[in-house]
């Protein structure tokens, strides 16, 4: 109503009002009323995710234009009241004031367009922060895991996981490697099953770390691979002294 300014005592124009029937319409008919680079602006950085860095816009997707006019784009939400500031000059970083903006904006966009968003913005941080890329390991994975790139997708959920494993994040460690074996091939399923088991044991869930070196077992077997299956034993066994069935 308030973007409509109807006047409040013209019963016949309150009763003409064209309402939207829930918050994501609510929603999908604001971004409509904006311009088209502001849309651009929008929908990229719901991308990135709720809280974004600006130089992070225009350095993923440079056919979004240049800095100027992207900042231009990101008062104009402000003013809208889409999106706030949260740091000034010269990090410049912005945040959609309500978390459902971003999420109807973000689901608004085709899966291609999204998958290759994920992988330019992954691209982004790799070069942006080739020195601290260690600090980014999660927020790779979690582009690249959206992006059609599948090596990449290997390489940083494997290396989200270890990382959350070295953390002693476990949960997260899980969901990064059960994420992980369905994008590798069978000879490297081995040390991921050894892996995810070893993190399964550590949390308790003994009957379900038994089954993944029990797959480790089984998979060494299939491909001939002695190494392999020596530590896939090993790991059994260690399971097997813990629960005191020597």
């Amino acid at each position: 109503m308030r973007d409509q300014s109807p006047q409040l005592d013209d019963t016949k124009a309150l009763a003409e009002l064209d309402l939207p029937t829930s918050l994501h319409s609510l929603i999908l008919s604001r971004i409509d009323q904006l311009t088209e680079s502001q849309k651009i602006t929008l929908k990229v950085a719901s991308v990135i995710g709720r809280l974004f860095n600006a130089a992070m816009l225009w350095g993923a997707y440079p056919s979004i234009g240049k800095s100027q006019k992207v900042i231009a784009d990101l008062e104009g939400l402000i003013r809208l009241d889409l999106m706030a500031m949260d740091a000034p000059e010269p990090e410049l970083v912005y945040f959609f004031k309500h978390i459902l903006t971003q999420e109807v904006t973000y689901e608004s966009l085709p899966f291609a367009t999204r998958a290759m968003l994920h992988g330019q913005i992954g691209q982004y941080i790799e070069q942006a922060y080739v020195k601290s890329l260690d600090q980014y390991v999660d927020l790779l994975a979690f582009h690249y895991d959206r992006s059609q790139n599948e090596a990449k997708r290997r390489e940083y959920l494997y290396k989200a996981g270890e990382h959350a494993q070295y953390n002693y994040a476990n949960t997260t460690a899980i969901d990064y490697y059960q994420r992980l074996l369905p994008l590798v091939p069978e000879v490297e399923k081995i040390a991921i099953f050894l892996k995810l088991g070893k993190v399964l044991e550590l949390v308790g869930k003994w009957p379900q770390a038994g089954e993944r070196y029990q797959q480790s077992l089984e998979l060494a077997e299939k491909i001939h691979d002695r190494q392999a299956w020596a530590w896939a034993r090993s790991a059994q066994a260690e399971l097997l002294r813990k629960q005191g069935m020597y």
